[in-house]
């Protein structure tokens, strides 16, 4: 694991230096230092060429939202934009038994770019691209290359690096980027506004009130570079989370997961689907399946919208990629097996849907327990898990311990 980045007021961007009191580092903030805690996550698999893989978090229910555009325009020259440029989502997930209901928002950045010698400027919607260089991001934080920064208008924490840096975590899972495409992504994201409301019910407990939010924010809070003319990859960035983000660190609301394992698929719902699996599969143990509707699932990824009309030949089209996906978990030993049940209309006969149900793999099962047993570690630290109930001992016990 690299160490955790050392850094002061002097040695960042000038654009921060009269804003800010302090800096700490992971290793004298308590929260960045449970985040970047993942020394225990071997996973001891006979015969395998990985038994460490590249670690890193997932934030609860954030990282599960169809947060990013999977279809339609991605990046367009805005004197061509549409009349509606705001993409609008549901929000419907079930995690830790909180129910999440409600609708998430995404508005475009506004990016400028030379070409031919003129600047352009362009409406750019956070899309895969921009999904593989936040993950890479967040990848580099559970490493250590995050810090709380003290601005004069309240606390942030923020990640640290530089371009070559980023780059380097984007190679070793095959998704190479040009410096400039790199940097147009983190401007993407710093750009595009995220705003959602919704419901958080817990389904455990009937006797707490429902708690509802609604929140408006960046992807990225601000984003700032520095460095010499001709640097390339070693331009320094620092990129400050937004306030979600932050305050889901503080509260250990996030799992691990193998970073490299999931990122390396080719297939955009591939890689979602096993993050996801990550998420919600935390007790996959062989005989254990796991079930999911097609048309949910595609909805949360975000390839169709809830109103959409949904024709044979596009449920199809659907199935032909989730089959697809099925097959790139059975490779990547995620899945042993999956089978499919028809879902069909009661009045026509018509197929609408389908239902699928899945397998782990051994290998899968052994990750999640390691992960599992990291989580429970880091929620003991934290407190916010009692190591073991109190043994009870009753008088005539007490009174023989002590006689002995």
């Amino acid at each position: 694991m690299s160490s955790k980045v050392k850094i002061s007021v002097e040695n960042l961007p000038d654009t921060l230096r009269g804003q800010i009191h302090g800096v700490e580092s992971a290793n004298d903030n308590e929260s960045l230092a449970l985040f970047t805690d993942n020394k225990d996550v071997r996973v001891p698999v006979e015969n395998s060429s990985h038994a460490l893989r590249a670690y890193s978090n997932t934030f609860n229910h954030y990282d599960l939202w169809g947060r990013f555009v999977r279809s339609g325009h991605k990046k367009l020259p805005v004197e061509e934009a549409p009349k509606r440029t705001i993409v609008t989502r549901r929000i419907s997930e079930k995690i830790d038994g909180i129910q999440y209901n409600g609708e998430i928002k995404i508005t475009p950045a506004v990016v400028s770019s030379r070409e031919e010698g003129e600047e352009r400027e362009y409406l750019v919607w956070p899309s895969d691209r921009e999904e593989k260089v936040e993950r890479a991001l967040i990848r580099l934080a559970s490493k250590g290359k995050i810090v709380k920064i003290n601005f004069k208008s309240g606390i942030q924490y923020a990640v640290v690096f530089s371009m070559n840096e980023l780059a380097q975590e984007l190679k070793g899972v095959g998704q190479s980027m040009p410096f400039p495409q790199i940097k147009e992504s983190l401007e993407a994201l710093q750009g595009s506004k995220l705003s959602f409301k919704y419901t958080a019910i817990d389904t455990k407990n009937t006797n707490v009130d429902d708690s509802f939010y609604e929140s408006n924010m960046n992807f990225l809070s601000s984003l700032h570079f520095s460095g010499k003319k001709g640097q390339g990859g070693n331009v320094k960035c620092v990129a400050c989370l937004n306030a979600f983000v932050h305050n889901m660190i503080d509260n250990l609301d996030y799992k691990g997961y193998y970073f490299n394992r999931a990122q390396e698929l080719k297939r955009g719902l591939s890689r979602w689907m096993m993050l996801r699996l990550y998420h919600l599969w935390r007790y996959a143990a062989p005989g254990k399946t796991h079930h999911f509707r097609l048309l949910s699932i595609m909805e949360k990824y975000g390839s169709i919208y809830a109103n959409d009309v949904i024709t044979e030949n596009k449920l199809k089209a659907l199935r032909r990629d989730m089959t697809t996906t099925m097959k790139d978990l059975i490779n990547k030993s995620v899945i042993s097996d999956y089978t499919i049940v028809n879902v069909k209309d009661d009045k026509t006969g018509n197929i609408v849907d389908y239902t699928y149900e899945m397998h782990p793999s051994e290998q899968f099962c052994e990750e999640i327990l390691t992960l599992n047993k990291q989580n429970k570690r880091l929620e003991i630290q934290s407190g916010k898990r009692i190591v073991e109930e109190a043994l009870t001992i009753d008088g005539d016990q007490l009174e023989e311990i002590v006689s002995k």
